[in-house]
């Protein structure tokens, strides 16, 4: 465990038993680290910042002329100058490289060379102490390539990102100037342009398209001929017309022979039907009585159902009834008579099928001979259709031909027409305007101020404290003794017992009393192997004073406060603790003598006693420890790296525990990884740290919040 202190008033400080923490890096270390390497830090901050005022107070206000140019692309301002090209003019793919062609021929030699001589070159660069000396030196040529490369330095052109706008800025320290330079810049541009890109074509692919033009009407004329010889109007309808009809005649044909055919067969089956038919056949034959006209059985029953009507209706022999009954009797005696006389009947016709057979066969006969001339005037339409076909197939050939030629001819009117207008409105363009470059934004329109003395200013504060950090950064890992308790603890890895300031066994106060109070309750609250500590051992790797005045302010803690017959043996100090003269024994081999403590001893005559002799065995030095742990409750023993090194590896392993000193700002970390390991290698119990002198290098207030 440590103990941690807190900053109290620059008379008193105040102490407190530390609290289990790790011992990482946290802001208040780095601050306490840049605030030790207080001047290295401020010495390399200077540098940077010295430089950036510097430079600032040189710094000047720069002014940046911008204009805006618009590069349209397009078919019509081509810049393309191969004039039997018949693909697309321009190429979308290739729209971005004419946009960047344009920025190389702002940026050409010769723009910027006819610009320097027209604004002056004393004026875009004026003179300075050594331009003579220079002009001297070199020729006129060296000199304006010179220029040609600083005026480079000072323009910027490039294509804004996914346009077509070229933005071209000049700066110089001028307004005016940059202004100025900056619009002769683009004007000098636009005319190197056009003779760069004047092409007079036009009048070339004219010449071409009167030659297709004459070619084309002579291909049409005998186009025209061939299809008024040949009677024509379209040449493929009249293919298909003529190759129609033949099909239509060849099929009706075909029809007219299977008619006929037909026909043939049926007028002889019909001839041949009507020689086997007999002229005429037996109709009917005929026996009745009844005759034609004669109702007598009607009425009879008529009759009788009137007799039975007035039968119903009047009584009998009633002249109705009796009217009625002569009526029945002379039709019963009427139908009687007539079936006495049968009648006869018989009836012979002609055959109705010779008239049906002999029409059919005159029918025939008609048709047959009707087809016979049509099959002659379809065979005279089959041979004028053959006539055609042969005509229009001999006139195809040379129809293709020519078609095909006057294809060919038109394609390449058009083609070369097309190019001779564009060529043309290009020309026309080029001696009117800035044909495809349009200028958007003139330079006095938009002027931007620069000034580097803040960004200098800002960089110089900025590079100090980076310089000033890493100056820091760079001297606490040179450095090698430790200013704060946490960095032993990280070396070592031993925790921290106490923390005392700079200068405290020089001044007696409360907060002092209380840390050694509490140190020495937690080394008596330490178990070993559940055993009590009783020899403690401090051990520091310089001699100092400060830690022979810790261990006997610790031994009168013990030995006062504690009631405790409290042994300490000083092996490291150069004023001896006061002895009491009255009273001396030797104990363990080891002489011992009163002090003005009560119940607190000291060793005495320490050069000679057997126990701190080199040639002591470890078994005969640990009958000796027992011996003084029997005659004392606490032993406090304190000895430093400068002594005998024998000695202290033997004490190291006699005592229950070690604890080690270190100074702020004295004890070198190699010194103290070497004290650590020896302690490790001679078998002895390290229990942890004591870090004496420690400094306050932040302010207070900075303590509080850090």
């Amino acid at each position: 465990m440590s103990m941690a202190q807190q900053a109290g008033t620059a008379d008193d400080t105040a102490f407190a038993p530390a609290v289990a923490e790790g011992p990482s890096f946290t802001l208040r270390d780095f601050l306490i680290a840049t605030f030790f390497h207080i001047r290295v830090v401020l010495l390399a901050a200077m540098v940077p910042l010295v430089i950036g005022i510097a430079a600032a107070a040189l710094a000047k206000t720069e002014y940046t002329a911008s204009s805006l140019l618009l590069v349209i692309v397009s078919r019509e301002v081509s810049t393309s100058s191969n004039v039997t090209d018949s693909g697309p003019a321009v190429l979308s793919v290739e729209g971005l490289k004419q946009v960047e062609s344009e920025v190389q021929i702002i940026e050409s030699a010769d723009v910027i060379r006819t610009t320097i001589e027209q604004i002056g070159l004393d004026a875009l660069f004026p003179p300075g102490p050594l331009t003579p000396l220079m002009r001297l030196l070199n020729s006129g040529n060296d000199e304006m390539d010179q220029a040609i490369e600083r005026f480079r330095r000072q323009l910027r052109a490039n294509v804004v990102s996914d346009s077509n706008i070229v933005e071209i800025q000049f700066t110089n320290p001028d307004r005016d100037i940059a202004v100025k330079t900056a619009d002769a810049l683009v004007q000098n541009y636009l005319a190197s342009r056009r003779k760069v890109f004047e092409n007079p074509t036009a009048k070339i692919l004219m010449l071409e398209v009167e030659r297709f033009k004459r070619d084309l009407a002579t291909a049409d004329t005998d186009i025209e001929a061939l299809k008024a010889k040949v009677g024509v109007v379209d040449f493929n309808q009249e293919a298909v017309l003529a190759s129609n009809q033949m099909d239509s005649v060849v099929q009706r044909i075909r029809q007219v022979d299977e008619r006929e055919a037909t026909l043939s067969a049926q007028l002889q089956e019909a001839q041949a039907q009507r020689k086997a038919l007999p002229d005429s056949v037996f109709d009917f034959s005929e026996k009745t009585d009844a005759l034609n006209g004669d109702t007598s059985a009607t009425l009879l029953t008529e009759l009788l159902l009137e007799r039975d009507r007035l039968t119903a209706q009047y009584a009998p022999g009633s002249p109705l009834l009796k009217e009625n009954e002569k009526k029945i009797a002379t039709m019963r005696k009427r139908i009687a008579q007539r079936g006495d006389t049968p009648y006869y009947t018989d009836r012979a016709s002609r055959n109705p099928s010779i008239n049906y057979v002999d029409n059919l066969i005159l029918n025939l006969t008609v048709e047959k001979d009707s087809l016979g001339r049509q099959r002659d005037e379809l065979e005279q339409q089959r041979t004028a259709a053959e006539a055609r076909i042969a005509v229009l197939r001999g006139a195809e050939t040379r129809l293709i031909e020519l078609t095909r030629q006057r294809e060919t001819l038109s394609e390449g009117y058009r083609e070369y027409l097309r190019r001779a207008v564009a060529a043309n409105i290009e020309e026309t363009a080029a001696r009117t305007r800035q044909s495809n470059v349009r200028l958007v934004q003139e330079a006095g329109a938009a002027v931007t101020k620069r000034s580097l003395v803040l960004p200098m200013l800002a960089g110089g504060i900025f590079g100090g404290i980076l310089f000033g950090a890493a100056a820091g950064a760079i001297a606490s890992v040179l450095r090698t003794t430790f200013i704060m308790p946490s960095e032993p603890e990280r070396l070592l890895d031993l925790p921290n017992l106490a923390t005392f300031d700079e200068g405290v066994e020089d001044r007696a106060s409360p907060a002092v009393d209380q840390a050694i109070g509490s140190c020495a309750t937690l080394l008596l609250d330490t178990r070993i192997d559940d055993v009590p500590l009783r020899a403690m051992h401090f051990l520091s790797p310089d001699r100092d004073e400060t830690l022979p005045w810790f261990c006997r302010r610790l031994a009168e803690e013990f030995a006062t406060q504690r009631r405790m017959r409290t042994l300490l043996v000083d092996l490291s100090s150069r004023m001896p603790y006061p002895l009491h003269t009255g009273h001396m024994e030797v104990i363990g081999g080891l002489a011992v003598t009163t002090t003005p403590v009560p119940l607190l001893w000291s060793a005495a005559e320490v050069e000679a006693s057997p126990l701190l002799s080199v040639r002591l065995p470890v078994v005969e030095g640990q009958e000796m420890i027992k011996a003084l742990k029997v005659a004392f409750d606490c032993i406090i023993i304190c000895s430093s790296m400068q002594g005998s090194s024998l000695v202290i590896q033997r004490l190291t392993q006699l005592a229950d525990g070690n604890i080690v000193a270190v100074h702020a700002e004295t004890t070198r970390k190699p010194a103290a990884m070497r004290l650590r390991e020896t302690i490790a290698e001679a078998g002895g119990t390290l229990l942890g740290l004591i870090f004496f002198g420690r400094r306050y290098y932040l302010p207070n207030w900075l303590y509080r919040r850090a």
